[in-house]
């Protein structure tokens, strides 16, 4: 076989594993078993991440691996979790709790189209990606079916945030692109394993803060940002207050 298209394969066959996840955890999460669902879609998500790299490191990026990609993050990053938390803490909400996970599917829908249209950024993204509302969504079913929590009413206020913040304008960074190449400083490295090593001794507490540290980052920079905007603003108000007076 030729070596050329052997590599080109490659990327896709991640992309492939994503979208088996995908289906796999609503098999899942039909059969009740909820916390094996959550952590496939976790799963997904780690194979979302390195189908990208790999393309890239493979120089093997096209048109067809960004389309694929995407059908497959609308299955296993909202078919999927939407499917998830509608059986595991919705159901009992009753229409309210189908809008819940509807919006959160058809707005992950939009954020995924409006992704597709719009020029690439190497730093950004604009709205909450939908892995990363995917994994907000079953980090928590981890975390409430290892600690058989109840309060089932915080699904459905998550999932209204995470459908707004998917579609909103708030940026998010991206760390898709981020190259495995570039030197860091030994405190940036030193964090890292601290982090890694964390998650490894206590998973069920640390990727869901890790998922909510992304999901806040956003809008914490976008009011950080607002707010240095208004008091630049007060400023040069000040300024030419004292240049009047003067």
């Amino acid at each position: 076989m030729n070596r050329r298209k052997t590599v080109y394969i490659l990327p896709n066959l991640f992309t492939t594993v994503n979208l088996a996840a995908g289906f796999y955890s609503i098999l899942l999460a039909q059969s009740g078993k909820w916390l094996y669902a959550a952590w496939v879609i976790m799963l997904a998500v780690l194979f979302d991440n390195l189908d990208g790299k790999v393309a890239r490191l493979t120089h093997t990026e096209s048109q067809f691996g960004v389309e694929y990609d995407s059908l497959s993050d609308l299955v296993s990053f909202g078919v999927a979790p939407a499917f998830l938390v509608y059986t595991f803490a919705l159901k009992d909400f009753g229409r309210l709790g189908i809008i819940a996970s509807f919006l959160f599917l058809i707005c992950g829908a939009l954020r995924l189209a409006r992704f597709n249209v719009q020029t690439a950024q190497k730093e950004f993204f604009t709205g909450l990606p939908i892995p990363g509302g995917a994994a907000v969504v079953s980090s928590i079913t981890l975390l409430f079916q290892k600690y058989s929590i109840n309060s089932h009413i915080l699904f459905l206020i998550i999932m209204y945030i995470l459908a707004f913040l998917m579609i909103s304008p708030i940026r998010y960074r991206s760390f898709k692109k981020a190259s495995t190449s570039k030197s860091i400083s030994i405190r940036i490295f030193a964090l890292l394993v601290l982090v890694l090593s964390l998650i490894v001794f206590k998973p069920y507490i640390f990727i869901p803060a890790i998922a909510f540290v992304y999901m806040l980052s956003g809008p914490t920079e976008y009011i950080l940002k607002a707010l240095k905007i208004v008091r630049r603003k007060n400023r040069g108000v000040s300024y030419e207050q004292e240049d009047n007076n003067i």
